[in-house]
């Protein structure tokens, strides 16, 4: 007996699990075009399967649209309206086909970047006049040419409340009146340039979201400082919040929001700001909020307890530390220097064991007050220019390349164990030679050392294009016990 092995002979229930793999939500249109013109048992398998058609995107046109909405029957619907679909369909033409069917909405996705029309609740049709009682994802962003920010704010659900179903909220450039909606379920809240939210607000939508896990606010000028007002609200427990991202927001009302919340199981904090004509311990970076310092989300990562400090230009720093990444604008050496303290204080007892990574390749600060870090801070790895840590080296405070002297406590990298170098000429490199050959010898001469035991650097990364003849082994001769090589990429 022959067994058929044709992609045919699966079942109708297979079929259909394998088609829905190759179909994209974004372009669903143009993928069951592709299946349909394969043969005539695929037309009429998609034709009559309506879960093949619930991902509607406006790409297609009005006739896909309406074709799509009749071939997913009862089932639930995915609505996407992508940037750029004005040529082929208007944005109030598609709420308006897709309207009748708001009882099926599952989720609903409109990027335009068309200038807004006089009544943006107009176009929005249904979703501002009527229920969607299972909504459960709600993407709206509305930005003019240019990319300004639209004036109209927006009713959704006729005044109503949002319905229970609804976890996921993105709102970017989109005035939504958020008070009468009642949130209560988020999963994730992300709001970017959102205009008429308060810090009240996102504290009360917050303490009623106790199974929120993403929380994103972008550039949302209303969210400052409330003053004595924050003594007044107590607590607000986020048990499963995993990553939250501040950028471009108010300092005082960061503080207020960092002070407020407690998120013991975070993965990630991004904070994004400018402090160059501010101090940041003073406005953001207080005490109240040292804890988000603690997570209790164990990480297999040996350098997840490492703070990595990476200075870049004249003003640009990172700071990143236990799933925390600082991206901040300074003014000066000090301001890095303050930040730093306030990650000594806030992890208290553990400081001593979080050994800091410091990049320094193209920086226009002063090499030698960056690496005075805060005490217990300790750089253990160092990734800097030939020119800088030439610049480095004429301070006779650098005991990088000296055994290590207990009774010293004014010496700078004096327990680096990891050194990256980056060359960018030649001559760069030989001079490099001259200066570390002089300096070593001069601190490895004479009785003193011979008691000493010796210096705690155990590796040199040399970096950059061209490379020397014969650089390392020159180096090896001088840091006779240290491993030096040259970075394979």
């Amino acid at each position: 007996m022959k067994i058929s092995r044709n992609i045919n002979s699966l079942p109708n229930e297979l079929l259909s699990k394998i088609f829905l793999l190759a179909i994209s939500p974004q372009g669903a249109h143009t993928d069951l075009c592709r299946l349909i013109l394969v043969c005539r048992l695929w037309k009429e398998h998609v034709e009559d399967s309506a879960l093949l058609w619930v991902d509607i995107s406006a790409r297609g046109g009005r006739a896909y649209v309406r074709r799509a909405l009749e071939k997913s029957k009862a089932s639930m619907i995915n609505l996407h309206y992508p940037a750029y679909s004005e040529p082929h369909i208007e944005l109030g033409s598609f709420m308006t086909e897709a309207g009748p069917h708001i009882a099926r909405w599952r989720s609903l996705e409109i990027t335009t970047r068309q200038s807004p029309p006089q009544s943006l609740e107009r176009t929005l049709g249904p979703l501002t006049t009527a229920q969607a009682p299972s909504l459960e994802s709600l993407w709206l962003s509305l930005s003019a040419r240019g990319h300004s920010v639209s004036r109209n704010t927006i009713t959704l659900f006729n005044g109503a409340s949002a319905p229970s179903t609804l976890k996921y909220l993105t709102l970017d450039r989109a005035q939504v009146a958020l008070e009468p909606l009642g949130l209560s379920s988020l999963v994730s809240l992300i709001l970017s340039r959102v205009s008429n939210v308060s810090t009240t607000q996102i504290l009360q939508i917050v303490r009623n979201s106790p199974w929120l896990e993403t929380l994103s606010l972008e550039a949302n000028p209303g969210l400052v400082g409330i003053g004595s007002q924050l003594s007044a609200i107590p607590p607000i427990a986020l048990p499963k919040l995993g990553t939250l991202t501040l950028e471009w927001i108010d300092h005082e009302g960061a503080n207020c929001i960092l002070s407020t919340i407690r998120i013991p199981n975070r993965r990630c904090v991004y904070i994004c700001d400018d402090f160059s004509e501010v101090s940041a311990p003073s406005v953001l970076l207080t005490p109240t909020i040292a804890h988000i310092l603690d997570t209790t989300i164990p990480n297999p990562d040996p350098q997840f307890f490492d703070i990595k400090v990476k200075v870049e230009d004249y003003d640009g720093c990172t700071v990143q530390v236990r799933g925390m990444d600082l991206e901040l604008y300074v003014d000066g050496e000090h301001q890095i220097q303050e930040i730093l303290g306030w990650l000594a204080e806030g992890l208290r007892s553990e400081a001593a064991a979080c050994p800091v990574q410091l990049t320094l390749d193209c920086s226009d600060m002063d090499p030698v007050r960056l690496v005075e870090v805060p005490s217990p801070l300790v750089i253990k790895q160092l990734s800097i220019s030939e020119s800088l840590l030439r610049s480095l080296l004429q301070s006779p405070r650098v005991a990088m390349f000296q055994p290590p002297k207990p009774t010293s406590s004014g010496s700078l990298l004096a327990q680096v164990e990891n050194l990256s170098v980056k060359f960018g000429t030649i001559e760069s490199q030989e001079e490099f030679i001259a200066v570390l050959r002089g300096r070593y010898e001069e601190a490895t001469s004479g009785k003193e050392t011979e008691s000493e035991g010796p210096m705690t650097l155990k590796s040199v990364e040399l970096r950059g294009r061209p490379r020397a003849e014969g650089l390392v082994e020159k180096l090896r001769g001088i840091l006779v016990e240290v491993n030096v090589f040259w970075d394979s990429e």
